[in-house]
């Protein structure tokens, strides 16, 4: 590619997945502006008063970039709202998806975004030949190709949406019916109990674990360090009394102002770990011990990271357990060895941090006391097969529970306010 001045191609396609616009990329990388020459160029041609949703693969980035600075006309960005494409989208961290992702974004029903991705498909044919061509011929090549493509998908379109309503919106509208049926509780209580979590995980609390184990962790090194100062204290006062007869009062003076150094000492980290407001942040931490605390943190960072490389490995193998089974296109040896390889690369430092999780669960589990109101999280399997199927793969450890009352009943229902 280095011997081109064109290294990529960005495509603009409406809903319908007809391609639309296309642009030349010229440099490293994929950059914003391209994205937003393309934004620019499509509004220039719609009515004034039309709203546009843009789908893309890092649109929660372009959305900040163009909050942040003035790149766009206001007249633009005040009608245009974006959303990340379905499959990057459980890429991201969880609050990003709760404001990007199109399965959680009003309005965007089982649109995906990933349209472009089947763009790309019908042009895999060009590849070869554009190997060896030259700049105008390529932009040639792109602009009949995408010509017949859309001629083609405007022609289907009829079919095409068809299909959609049939196989879209039937099949997973009556699916997703019985599931609500079945749960047995009204929709506005889900949806009230869906905009309490929202809230809840978009708050600055929300990422408050983050901030406050960094400080833990600096007040449990200095009472590390205070512990050993301690003992050796403890260690000279023994020695010393010992042989009481040859020490000088001066020795004892000294032992004994050192000791009283520790003790102020021990008193002002007292007062430090007070600081840090961990009862105003986390209202339930009031009283749990700060050992308990930590780990209890550090298993909340762990077990996102976790669930990050376990979904990433599960779309692998399901890749290749369909392409096996004749549901998609066959990969290939090379392609199916790749990902294998890329599996078994992966999968050690998966096990480790498993491993590592459930060793903070059993010290959890020993440092608990019945008074604290914090569920305490359940180890996670350690066989890919198994941790598939697990559903506590998906739940956050929960550092904040509050007791709200239950659906129907008079019971208490147990709703964990997420780190």
């Amino acid at each position: 590619m280095d011997s081109f001045d064109d290294t990529g191609l960005m495509a603009l396609i409406c809903c319908h997945n007809i391609p639309l616009f296309f642009a030349n990329i010229d440099t490293p990388g994929e950059q914003q502006k391209y994205s937003i020459a393309l934004i620019e160029h499509l509004f220039s041609l719609l009515l004034p008063q039309a709203n546009v949703i843009t789908l893309y693969d890092v649109g929660c980035v372009l959305s900040r970039s163009l909050d942040q600075y003035d790149i766009l006309d206001s007249s633009i960005t005040s009608r245009v709202r974006f959303a990340m494409t379905a499959m990057h989208a459980y890429g991201h961290e969880w609050a990003c998806q709760l404001v990007y992702n199109p399965r959680l974004v009003v309005g965007l029903g089982l649109s995906d975004g990933e349209g472009t991705e089947r763009l790309w498909s019908r042009f895999i044919r060009l590849i070869g030949i554009e190997c060896t061509s030259s700049r105008q011929r390529r932009i040639w090549l792109i602009d009949r190709q995408a010509a017949a493509v859309g001629y083609e998908m405007r022609k289907d379109l009829g079919a095409w949406l068809k299909r959609q309503m049939k196989k879209g919106i039937g099949a997973q509208g009556s699916a997703a019916e019985e599931v609500l049926a079945g749960c047995d509780v009204p929709i506005a209580e889900l949806q009230s109990q869906w905009t309490k979590q929202r809230e809840a995980q978009l708050s600055i609390r929300a990422h408050a674990p983050v901030r406050l184990r960094k400080e833990l962790d600096s007040v449990l090194t200095l009472q590390a360090d205070l512990d050993a100062s301690e003992r050796a204290l403890l260690a000279a006062r023994t020695v010393i009394e010992q042989d009481s007869k040859e020490v000088s009062a001066t020795t004892l003076d000294i032992l004994a102002s050192m000791e009283s150094s520790h003790t102020q000492l021990s008193d002002k980290l007292e007062t430090l770990y007070t600081s840090l407001n961990v009862q105003e942040k986390f209202l339930e931490l009031d009283g749990v011990r700060l050992d308990f605390v930590r780990i209890l943190l550090m298993a909340l960072d762990l077990k996102i990271n976790i669930r990050k490389r376990a979904i990433g490995s599960f779309f692998e193998w399901d890749k290749l357990d369909r392409a096996a089974g004749g549901k998609d296109k066959t990969l290939g040896t090379k392609l199916h060895q790749q990902t294998r390889k890329s599996i078994t690369k992966r999968q050690p430092a998966l096990m480790a941090a498993i491993r590592r999780f459930n060793q903070y669960c059993e010290q959890l589990e020993e440092l608990y006391d019945p008074a604290y109101t914090i569920p305490l999280p359940s180890p996670l399997p350690t066989k890919l097969a198994e941790l598939h199927g697990d559903s506590t793969l998906l739940q956050d450890v929960w550092v904040a529970p509050e007791l709200e009352k239950g659906w129907g009943s008079g019971n208490s229902k147990e709703t964990p306010v997420p780190g």
